[in-house]
């Protein structure tokens, strides 16, 4: 599979992220989707997904004591999503509060649904499929 190919795997997997997340109510905003990115470097090509992807999931239990500072800090990403919203500012700060005593549930599957195997495998096989209908070819170009 050449990098082209893998590129285009990436792609499909990145918009059924998307998608994912949209269905689970859970782009208010559309940044997590903006910080989804693909980077080719040399022989390589890589999905990057923003590294609170995983909570969208699983959820998150209480904040504990001396808990590190998330970038941006917590309550910006909630006072922005409140924005979007359309709910005040000041209950920003009541969420903030709620998520740091109770935490929050995840929606399973935003994740483990487009980054399966059963997904992942309906977009491989056609790719597979046309990789070996070009091998195919080049060996019956040598044969005659």
């Amino acid at each position: 599979m050449n990098n082209t190919q893998l590129l285009q795997l990436l792609q499909l997997l990145k918009t059924d992220i998307i998608n994912s997340l949209q269905a689970a109510g859970s782009s208010a905003t559309g940044q997590t989707a903006k910080q989804l990115t693909i980077t080719q470097q040399d022989n390589s090509v890589q999905l990057n997904l923003p590294n609170y992807m995983r909570l969208l999931e699983t959820g998150r239990g209480p904040t504990g004591p001396n808990a590190v500072p998330g970038d941006p800090p917590m309550i910006q990403r909630i006072q922005q999503w409140c924005r979007e919203k359309g709910i005040p500012d000041k209950a920003a700060w009541a969420i903030k509060k709620s998520i740091d005593k109770k935490g929050f549930k995840g929606k399973p599957g935003i994740l483990s649904e487009p980054l399966g195997d059963d997904n992942i495998n309906n977009h491989l096989n056609p790719i597979l499929e046309a990789i070996a209908t070009e091998i195919s070819k080049q060996i019956t170009d040598l044969i005659v």
